[in-house]
């Protein structure tokens, strides 16, 4: 003996498809308004405190450079001179933090074109606050923006 389910009202004018329809959308209606209403608490919260994740953080340090730089084209980019460590281990944990740190560059920089290289006119220092060497050879300081990111130009 098998169980049988029960008809769906109908009074033949598919009255109950078009209620259970009414409903899903009702119900996708419900979601977006209630979608929406998270996200502008969320902006509103969120407005006036600075961005904790590290792409807006070097989103807005290098927001003044991109002023300073051409609109496009390649610049040089140099990072920690010294990225390693005692052990292998500690090397590519350096390794890795660097190519982190040149990919944000990047981002942040972009349309402009960055190379690990001293050969364009212009070169990006991106260094530890605290820790900026002084210019390559041929180079000298357009600017410092503070926190160890630094414009060189080649020198004439």
């Amino acid at each position: 003996m098998t169980a049988s389910v029960p008809p769906a009202p109908d009074d033949g004018d598919g009255s109950w498809a078009a209620l259970r329809t009414r409903m899903a959308v009702a119900l996708v209606l419900l979601y977006a308004v209630a979608s929406a209403a998270a996200w502008v608490k969320t902006a509103a919260t969120a407005r006036g405190r600075p961005a904790t994740d590290e792409i807006s953080g070097y989103d807005s340090r290098f927001q003044e450079l991109r002023t300073a730089l051409p609109a496009s084209g390649v610049v040089g980019y140099l990072g920690h001179p010294d990225p390693g460590g005692p052990t292998p281990g500690e090397r590519d944990a350096a390794s890795l933090l660097h190519f982190k740190r040149y990919l944000l560059a990047q981002y942040a920089l972009a349309p402009v074109v960055l190379i690990e290289s001293t050969e364009p006119e212009f070169v990006v220092g991106n260094f530890d606050p605290g820790a900026v060497p002084s210019a390559p050879a041929g180079f000298r300081i357009v600017r410092d923006f503070g926190q160890g990111l630094v414009l060189f130009r080649r020198s004439p």
